[in-house]
């Protein structure tokens, strides 16, 4: 079950670096994507999975995430963890990715490496790294769902995060 629905901010105290991350099949770059070479700017980082409803439900408010901030240096990097099978397999990825529009970064992750590095817990979740590479929030499930602003509160954490130094 996905516990309610909020954006968790991280406090001085509580903030991690954000794991590096593993593994190798890319798609939508040219090179790897690092978080050691994202220093200085904002990264959203994207779990999800082709397969399952809720994830598929927040691809468009990514893609407007994506759309409204990439001028000023933000970047999703989506991570593909698998639940299923057929999700596993790299063929299958690719053409969701092209089925649903994806345009930004996709990191296929068949083994759950990033997964368990994250800590992650559920499909889909985005995480918030800031410019200094600390994760500073997160969101787990649908963004919009019921009514829920999640798109808005993310959006305006990378807005504050923009302005730190």
């Amino acid at each position: 079950m996905i516990p309610s629905l909020a954006l968790v901010l991280l406090g001085q105290q509580t903030m991690k670096p954000a794991p590096e991350f593993i593994g190798g099949q890319w798609l939508n770059t040219a090179a790897p994507i690092t978080i050691a070479s994202r220093s200085g700017k904002i990264t959203l980082v994207h779990f999800w999975t082709f397969a399952c409803i809720n994830c598929k439900h927040n691809l468009p408010a990514v893609q407007r995430l994506s759309d409204t901030f990439q001028k000023r240096g933000v970047q999703v990097v989506s991570i593909h963890t698998p639940e299923l099978p057929s999700e596993r397999d790299f063929n299958n990825v690719q053409k969701a990715v092209k089925q649903y529009g994806i345009k930004y970064p996709v990191l296929f992750d068949p083994e759950n490496k990033n997964w368990r590095a994250w800590n992650n817990e559920y499909w889909p979740t985005l995480y918030v790294v800031d410019k200094h590479g600390r994760v500073r929030g997160s969101w787990v499930g649908e963004m919009n769902f019921n009514g829920h602003n999640g798109e808005g509160e993310v959006s305006q954490l990378v807005t504050k995060l923009l302005a730190e130094k």
